[in-house]
């Protein structure tokens, strides 16, 4: 199976966590998008890690390994809001950096 497709789902996510207020740092991260922006960039992540999904094991499995990647990295991402939000908000831009790499590897 491919990580990529759970690395931008992660990063998705949290994008869509940074759309809510209740999620938004105090003191806002450094290029933290608009409300509105965030919530774009979130949808379009998530449709991303399915085209990575199915572009890696087909329609198939694609469909399934994205929606599983996606609710360990939901899992993730909820248990990291309530820990360590600041972090887990920080988090998406290297999951998505490793996620680009692990593309171009193969």
């Amino acid at each position: 199976m491919s990580l990529e497709t759970g690395l931008i789902s992660y990063a998705a996510l949290a994008s869509l966590a940074l759309a809510v207020k209740k999620h938004r740092p105090s003191p806002p991260l450094p290029a933290m998008p608009s409300p509105r922006a965030a919530r774009l960039i979130g949808w379009l992540l998530l449709a991303a890690a399915l085209a990575v999904g199915i572009l890696r094991v087909g329609p198939e499995q694609g469909i399934v390994a994205w929606i599983w990647q996606m609710c360990i990295a939901g899992a993730i991402l909820v248990l990291l809001l309530s820990w360590r939000s600041r972090m887990a908000l920080a988090l998406a831009a290297p999951a998505l950096l490793l996620a680009s790499l692990f593309l171009l590897m193969v």
